[in-house]
């Protein structure tokens, strides 16, 4: 292709305008030139940069698109025809062109970093590393971002992001520089640089789906779910072709209690990856909450079938309430646990199920061996510290004394509101919340993460950290905060009934919170034996969280301390905290019904006592038993492991007689 002096000069001067961010001056450059030569082709391939750049891809399209027409051995033109598809949600379209510009000149990083993203999004990672690989060879910054991300890997996260911002100097709207950057931040916990930085990515690139599905990630792992889900349902805007806008979507629609389009997300995402394990299975979890039993595990079953490496299936069939495997089944998860370099993971998901279904034999030594080894792999994975938890009690228990606590006394406890369920998992709370539910006046809202949220968020540099800041904190302050757990709330409620309950377990640590920000809020203490409460959660295997349940010992010292923390409260509080105990609620429906209703307020009604027929969503380990009429079943399990649970009973002494 040649140039006249011409065009020499008027590309000289548009790219001086966009070397210093003049983008709408370099347009004007471009429209003006092609007034008198409309088919310059290098003149129309930057217009068509230009207008990508003023993100408008509405407008750039025609002009790539005729660029090519005029001269198709032109790369460049079909390498940002690429990322104008890979913007618009079409990976697929991206794909051919990002491989034509590749064709014409192999040696563009841009076209080499394009198919990279575009073949990730179309989930084909094996290519999209190959293109990546290729694309840290050609450039610079690639090679940069490389090592960074090598750093990285390695645990040296400051190096990592030293040679991001080396990158960012020259390349300030590098975007796997940002990523990177953003990864790091979230890893050291400096969420509020995190977020800048995803910010910014969406700014960078408005019309792509990508940097709204990582921004809304972020929001969702913080608990902000009403922002997440606002940046998802734009990602499917974006993006509705691609399967993980759904997927991710859907799961954040579940969490709030909006199943069915939570299911419809699903449906989606499997039309475009119908072999996609992941999906499946948690379409099966909807199917559960939503109490479709049955649909349920033909989607577990699918899901063990496709793909057996999903632990996570074998372990929702074995807690289907009836369910039985066959030998093969049994065998498959075998197989799981012996295979060398499996995946800890399935391993730990195989061993609970396994254990689950040598309870259905009343082969409770095999359990326990099953469980035993299930649970030590488990703590290995997670982080749990008593000392810590011992501490942070200490510190609850020393800043909320009477005087402060004395402040919201006589607050109108008429007012309707939230009705707080919290205790130990596995303490009878679901039973409580499913009784509750059934009143013509309560939603049940489930595990709602925002006291915790907003217990972490108080205080900063300038005043003291959660609870100590609680004593400075004025009335309006504290009003804010109730305010804004309502306002959190909204999001799980469909917002027509004055009750609501949140029957988040660890909200046992935050009485003290609640009684100054909610106080006219019920709290409700859903208590258990201990050993039943301990070998409850010693069977369970849960999807995040409660890392104190994978060691038996540790278990029980939780115990102590959810009991020191509760004898705390009742102190401070006297008869603020009602005490429901499991195994009278089991003996006497209709009588700690009555209890529960005279403490919240409420009217009798029997529907409460048919809380079986109650066809709300439940999204806990609970779900199948809080939809059949009351049973003792679970009244003394802790026997069938008696002999496994002599030490502990010895911990559990001085609270096992209450």
């Amino acid at each position: 292709m040649t140039q006249t002096n011409e065009t020499q000069l008027t590309l000289d001067g548009i790219f001086r305008l966009i070397s210093t961010g003049q983008f709408g001056p370099a347009e004007e450059y471009c429209r003006s030139y092609l007034e008198q030569a409309p088919d310059d082709i290098n003149v129309l391939g930057l217009l068509g940069a230009i207008l990508l750049k003023l993100e408008r891809p509405e407008d750039a399209q025609p002009v790539l698109e005729k660029t090519i027409r005029l001269e198709p051995e032109f790369a460049k033109p079909h390498e940002d025809l690429g990322f104008l598809h890979l913007r618009s949600g079409d990976p697929a379209q991206a794909i051919q062109c990002f491989e034509e510009a590749i064709r014409l000149d192999a040696e563009q990083p841009g076209a080499w970093s394009g198919l990279a993203d575009a073949l990730m999004h179309h989930g084909d990672r094996e290519r999209a590393q190959i293109a990546r690989r290729r694309f840290q060879e050609l450039s610079p910054s690639g090679r940069t971002i490389s090592e960074a991300s090598r750093c990285w890997d390695a645990g040296d996260t400051a190096r990592a992001e030293e040679l991001c911002e080396e990158v960012l100097k020259t390349e300030p709207g590098n975007t796997d520089a940002l990523r990177l950057l953003a990864s790091i931040a979230i890893k050291d916990e400096r969420f509020v640089i995190a977020e800048g930085l995803l910010k910014r990515l969406v700014r960078l690139a408005p019309n792509h789906y990508l940097a709204h599905n990582e921004l809304g990630r972020f929001f969702g792992d913080r608990g902000r779910i009403p922002e997440a889900i606002e940046e998802l349902r734009l990602a499917v805007e974006l993006g509705p072709d691609v399967a993980n806008n759904q997927r991710v979507l859907g799961d954040l629609l579940s969490t709030v209690g909006n199943n069915g389009e939570a299911l419809a997300a699903y449906d989606e995402a499997l039309r475009l990856e119908p072999a996609n394990a992941t999906v499946i299975a948690a379409r099966g979890h909807t199917l559960r909450i939503l109490g479709r039993s049955a649909e349920a595990i033909e989607a577990y079953e699918q899901c063990t079938t496709q793909n057996p490496e999903i632990g996570d299936a074998w372990w929702n069939l074995a807690t289907m309430r009836g369910y039985t495997f066959s030998e093969d089944q049994l065998t498959a998860m075998r197989q799981q646990l012996d295979e060398e370099g499996g995946n800890d993971d399935t391993r730990i998901h195989a061993a609970f199920a396994l254990a689950r279904a040598a309870e259905q034999q009343n082969n409770y030594d095999e359990a326990w061996t099953w469980y035993d080894r299930g649970n030590s792999l488990k703590r290995a994975q997670v982080q749990y510290d008593p000392v810590t938890t011992e501490m942070t009690h200490n510190a609850m228990i020393q800043a909320c004394d009477p005087e402060l606590l004395e402040r919201s006394k006589g607050a109108d406890f008429s007012e309707p509101g939230p009705i707080f369920i919290l205790g130990l998992p596995r303490s009878g709370s679901t039973l409580v919340e499913q009784i509750l539910a059934s009143h013509s006046m309560v939603e049940g809202a489930g595990e709602l993460p925002y006291i915790v949220m907003l217990s972490s968020n108080l205080g900063g540099q300038d005043t003291s950290g959660y609870p100590e800041v609680l004593a400075d904190m004025t009335a309006e302050q504290l009003h804010a905060v109730g305010e804004s757990y309502l306002y959190h709330t909204r999001s799980h409620r469909e917002g027509t009934l004055p009750f609501f309950t949140d029957k988040m377990p660890t909200n046992f640590a935050h009485v003290g919170l609640i009684h100054m920000a909610l106080p006219h809020a019920r709290i409700i203490n859903a208590r258990r034996h201990p050993l039943d409460t301990c070998i409850a959660n010693y069977r369970q295997l849960y999807a995040q969280g409660k890392n104190m349940a994978y060691d038996l010992y540790e278990l029980a010292e939780y115990y102590l301390e959810y009991d020191r923390v509760m004898a705390h409260w009742d102190s401070v509080l006297p008869g603020r905290v009602l005490r429901v105990f499991y195994e009278d609620v089991v003996a006497d429906l209709e009588g700690q019904t009555r209890r529960l209703l005279d403490y919240c307020g409420l009217p009798w009604e029997d529907a409460c006592l048919d809380f079986h027929r109650n066809e709300r969503p439940v999204n806990t380990a609970s779900s199948e038993q809080v939809r059949q009429p009351i049973y003792a079943d679970s009244v003394g399990y802790w026997k069938h492991y008696e002999s496994q649970l002599a030490e502990i009973q010895e911990i559990l002494a001085p609270v096992i007689d209450e």
